[in-house]
């Protein structure tokens, strides 16, 4: 994730999307695992989220059908809901690593990934609803819950932006509330790279283009302030926003 450090998945799937980059793609189908996934072990916990993301890279074939499957059988841990957290508990979304709770993120990654690769899948309906069901007051998302012991909890740019891209023609209503979030959100989070970035690939997904060249404006300056601080993954969104390898999101 940081340079120096060895290859990870994530970051990797981001640089051949952005850079139509044939041999970041072998290295993704040399590291896929028997089971389909992409992603973490430390210990018994295995973190595959990033198998959304590897999916959208891989070239059409058995690789990325298999990246696939892995997405459609690897869904949250069901979870009631609570008092303390009140949640839809028919809605199951994604986690970060197996036998865990869902989270936005990686149930946002799923869905983009379900709704241009495998249209059909059930997976779609699952991720919308726990989209709707995790929805910060007025629009936008957290990384996880909207209330938690009965504190509201506000949205984040990055979060907001993943979301908006997995949703795209899927939910006009929560799409408006959720770009109409994100045009201040981002302003607000503005000194970090992974949010201005984001949230310009999502404003293009979107066709909100004029506020995608002013956050593409701001993450140029960012760049060349920092270079992101040689955070892989920032860098891979930064340069997704500065490619067209975002632009089948958008259909």
């Amino acid at each position: 994730m940081h340079a120096g450090t060895p290859s990870e998945a994530e970051p990797t799937a981001l640089a051949a999307l952005a850079l139509d980059d044939p041999g970041a793609r072998v290295w993704l189908i040399g590291e896929q695992r028997d089971d389909g996934g992409f992603g973490l072990f430390s210990g018994s916990v295995v973190n595959d989220a990033a198998t959304s993301l590897a999916a959208l890279a891989l070239p059409p074939g058995p690789q990325q059908e298999r990246a696939l499957d892995r997405l459609e059988t690897s869904r949250a841990e069901f979870h009631r809901s609570t008092t303390a957290i009140p949640i839809d508990p028919d809605a199951v979304g994604w986690s970060w690593t197996t036998g865990t709770a869902s989270w936005t993120e990686p149930t946002a990654r799923a869905l983009l990934a379900l709704r241009l690769l495998r249209p059909e899948s059930s997976g779609i309906a699952d991720a919308v609803a726990l989209l709707r069901d995790r929805e910060a007051l007025g629009g936008g998302w957290n990384y996880g819950n909207r209330v938690v012991l009965d504190e509201v909890l506000p949205p984040f740019a990055q979060t907001t932006a993943v979301a908006l891209m997995g949703l795209r023609g899927l939910d006009p209503g929560l799409e408006r509330r959720g770009l109409r979030r994100l045009h201040t959100l981002w302003r607000e989070e503005s000194a970090g790279g992974l949010s201005v970035a984001a949230a310009a690939v999502a404003l293009r997904v979107h066709g909100e283009n004029d506020a995608a060249a002013e956050a593409e404006g701001v993450l140029e300056e960012l760049v060349a302030e920092s270079g992101l601080r040689g955070d892989g993954v920032a860098l891979g969104w930064a340069a997704l926003a500065a490619s067209v390898g975002w632009e089948a999101w958008a259909a």
